[in-house]
């Protein structure tokens, strides 16, 4: 069974960096991201480079109250040296997101 490389509350509009270009992350095999709010929570998911560049995983998603969202591991099949990879919600509503 995968072991949980990462997880965390979001809480804030503030973007959230997941996993970062330095730490040669290896293949993730999946992403998790559940609404654990009383509304529904607008998500974001994206690559972004050395240069800034942004590359939409999913873009201004809606999770419905009490439901999640998951990503599978060719959804999240990217070059760990070039890209951090980044969740970001609109407003305050809570979102957790878990990476195995």
């Amino acid at each position: 069974m995968p072991i949980i490389k990462y997880y965390n509350k979001i809480t804030t509009a503030t973007a959230v960096e997941i996993i970062d270009i330095n730490t040669k992350q290896g293949q993730l095999n999946s992403m998790t991201l559940a609404n654990v709010h009383s509304a529904s929570v607008t998500a974001q998911v994206y690559l972004q480079n050395a240069a800034g560049t942004i590359y939409y995983i999913i873009k201004d998603v809606v999770i419905p109250v009490g439901t999640m969202l998951k990503l599978e591991k060719n959804e999240l099949d990217f070059d760990a040296n070039v890209f951090n990879l980044y969740v970001k919600v609109a407003g305050s509503t809570p979102l957790d997101v878990i990476v195995r």
